[in-house]
C-alpha cells in the first residue's frame, strides 16, 4: 500500500491533478461517431474504427490569408431570371393562386362532377 501511495503522489506531482474524462458519440446521417480526449489531443472515431485527430485550435494568420474565397453565386444579392415574380397584385379575400389548380384536380378525380366532395 505504501509503495500505490508512493506512486500516486509521484504521478501527482509530476502531471498535476488528473481532468475529468471527455467522451462524446452520436450519429450524423445515420452513420455513428465518437469523440474522446487522450490528454491534450481529441480523437474522432468514425465508422469502422478509424481513427482521425482533431486540430481544436483556429489556422495560423498566414493560413488564412493566403485561402481564396470562391465566387459569388450572387455579389449583388439579385437572383434574376424571374424579375416580375412578387410583382403580381394581390388577390382578394377568398381567393388563391392554387384554386385553378384545385378545380383541374377535383374533375380528374373518377365520378366527379366538378362540385365539391
Amino acid at each position: 500500500m505504501q509503495a500505490r501511495v508512493a506512486a500516486n503522489a509521484l504521478e501527482l506531482a509530476r502531471n498535476g491533478l488528473p481532468k475529468k474524462p471527455f467522451y462524446l458519440t452520436g450519429q450524423v446521417g445515420g452513420q455513428p461517431f465518437s469523440v474522446h480526449a487522450e490528454g491534450e489531443r481529441v480523437i474522432l472515431t468514425g465508422t469502422g474504427g478509424a481513427r482521425q485527430e482533431v486540430e481544436l485550435v483556429p489556422p495560423a494568420e498566414d493560413q488564412q490569408a493566403d485561402a481564396e474565397l470562391p465566387e459569388p453565386v450572387c455579389p449583388a444579392g439579385v437572383v434574376t431570371g424571374r424579375v416580375d415574380e412578387g410583382q403580381q397584385e394581390p388577390l382578394p379575400p377568398g381567393e388563391s393562386p392554387l384554386d385553378e389548380g384545385l378545380q383541374r384536380w377535383r374533375k380528374s378525380l373518377p365520378g366527379a362532377a366538378g362540385g365539391d366532395a
